[in-house]
């Protein structure tokens, strides 16, 4: 899977565009996938813009982030990728 940042931008466009729900909404239906959750937790620990909007998620929402911090990496709090 190549997905650059602009992309994932656009899926959760469309994704909001095609259901009528929220920016929130829309990322609870993408990470709701294996294939995609395990790419873009690659990608949050390799990829500055999109560490950095995890770490922007992890201070913003805290525990409710979708995020933890294990050491220097972030991963996704809950396996299924959900918040709650």
């Amino acid at each position: 899977m190549d997905l650059r940042n602009r992309d994932f931008i656009e899926l959760v466009k469309r994704t909001r565009e095609k259901f009528g729900i929220s920016i929130a909404e829309a990322h609870d239906l993408i990470f709701a996938d294996d294939e995609v959750r395990r790419f873009i937790a690659i990608r949050i620990n390799q990829d500055p813009e999109c560490r950095a909007q995890a770490i922007r998620d992890l201070r913003d929402q805290g525990e409710r982030s979708r995020f933890a911090r294990q050491g220097d990496r972030i991963v996704f709090r809950r396996s299924d990728g959900q918040r709650e």
